[in-house]
């Protein structure tokens, strides 16, 4: 078996790997014997068929297998080169050779070689864990919010009262459910839900701060004005105009901090319910900052090297990217044609994305590589619960298919693999706290 290695960019090789007629011969002749051990042939007992019969019946399977046989062959010579550490296979054809010999050559995308600092040790500040006094108040007062009721109240609309409306706006004439078909809360509503008043509300503010004033069967036209990095451009910087008709007023009424209230959250007493918040509260800033440190370190380490990214990495990451958005538009209530409509943009967004992902999977798998990183049955698990989570898909379901996909299974793999290059960055990180 002979290589020859040609450049083609930085990370893209034309790779010729040779077999003379006796290696192929003797490659045929084992995965012959391997039929003739397996082939189920009528008067015949397994693996006493004649071998000529078998090679007849089985003739275009046989050369299938040997044609794959011959490129896996291949592709460990390769991986065994200098600098040829295969990415991705991006296309392969087979050329005869003298005396019966054949070549494969390869166009295939190659990891760089990523030339790492002396030391990986990183500087990481984060915030510190402990809850204020004001979060824990802030904390009780959101259970007191959860387990809040709703009273109908026939009076003027007021800042925090929840009010049951309807509402269609228009921009120069045109309707706004024409403008942006994809964004409905901008668009028209026949009965929906509005906290009036509340700044932070999601969704039309001319609407949530003008219901202030307002009263049950009250109908007003109100505006809003769209900011001018709005992402729908034929409303970015416009003023819509809305016919609103209110249905019904309801007023919050928080819950007494009572033996009810604390019964209900399994605390006897209002400091006992402060420990249990402002525990939650450090639990979870401490579940972030490991987030943070994590990120931080990766990110630090990822701007002293710097190294070219394979094209199909970055094509795989844009796929990726195309993929989430598609699933979230999806949960969210959008249709295909919907999508089909904004693809062009979609393609583009997620291009803009897919490089910085790309790069630092490929970083990644470079840190994997020189520190001898290894997946273990527990890390595989640890993925595969995740991936049913994020698709939504029972574990044992999953199970199942990655039996019969090895695409998905490699892919978890790879995943695997980041998460314990990420986290053996991360143990390497040196953490200080910012002072209160």
């Amino acid at each position: 078996m002979n290589t020859k290695t040609e450049n083609i960019s930085d990370t893209r090789k034309r790779i010729d790997v040779s077999f003379d007629a006796s290696e192929i011969a003797q490659e045929r002749e084992k995965i012959l014997g391997d039929f003739v051990r397996n082939a189920k042939i009528p008067g015949f007992r397994p693996g006493k068929a004649p071998k000529n019969m078998v090679e007849k019946l089985y003739s275009d399977a046989i050369a299938e297998q040997l044609e794959r046989s011959l490129a896996g062959k291949a592709v460990e010579q390769i991986n065994g080169l200098k600098g040829c550490d295969i990415y991705a296979v991006v296309d392969i054809k087979k050329e005869g050779g003298a005396g019966g010999g054949e070549t494969l050559s390869f166009t295939a995308d190659i990891y760089p070689e990523i030339k790492f600092p002396d030391s990986l040790a990183t500087q990481v500040e984060l915030d510190p864990a402990d809850a204020s006094e004001e979060e824990i108040s802030n904390g009780v007062e959101f259970h007191r919010n959860q387990r809040a009721k709703y009273e109908p109240v026939d009076r003027e609309i007021k800042k925090g009262d929840f009010v049951r409306l309807s509402y269609s706006g228009k921009v120069d004439g045109k309707p706004v459910s024409e403008l942006a078909p994809d964004m409905a809360i901008f668009g028209e509503q026949k009965s929906t839900w509005e906290e009036a008043g509340n700044p932070d509300t999601p969704g039309v503010q001319g609407i949530v701060q003008g219901l202030l004033g307002m009263k049950k069967g009250d109908k007003k036209a109100l505006t809003h004005e769209f900011p001018k990095e709005f992402p729908v451009k034929e409303l970015a910087g416009k003023k819509a105009d809305y016919d609103v008709e209110v249905f019904e007023v309801r007023e919050k009424k928080l819950p007494e901090l009572d033996a009810d209230f604390f019964k209900a959250l399994e605390v006897d007493s209002l400091d006992a319910l402060r420990s249990k918040v402002k525990k939650a509260i450090e639990e979870e800033k401490k579940s972030n900052n490991e987030i943070l440190k994590r990120q931080f370190a990766v990110d630090q380490l990822m701007k002293k090297v710097d190294f070219p990214v394979p094209e199909s990495a970055v094509e795989d990451e844009r796929n990726a990217v195309l993929e989430e958005t598609m699933l979230r538009l999806m949960s969210s209530g959008a249709s295909r044609e919907d999508i089909e409509k904004h693809k062009d943009q979609l393609y583009e967004d997620a291009g803009k994305e897919a490089l910085s992902r790309a790069k630092m999977r490929v970083f990644l798998n470079g840190v994997a590589k020189a520190n001898s990183l290894k997946v273990d049955n527990e890390d595989m698990s640890r993925v595969l619960w995740q991936e049913a989570m994020r698709t939504r898909t029972k574990p044992d379901e999953l199970v199942k298919r990655l039996k019969k996909d090895t695409s998905l299974r490699n892919k978890l793999r790879s995943n695997a693999l980041f998460q314990k290059a990420i986290n053996f960055l991360a143990e390497k990180a040196e953490v200080s706290y910012k002072k209160a």
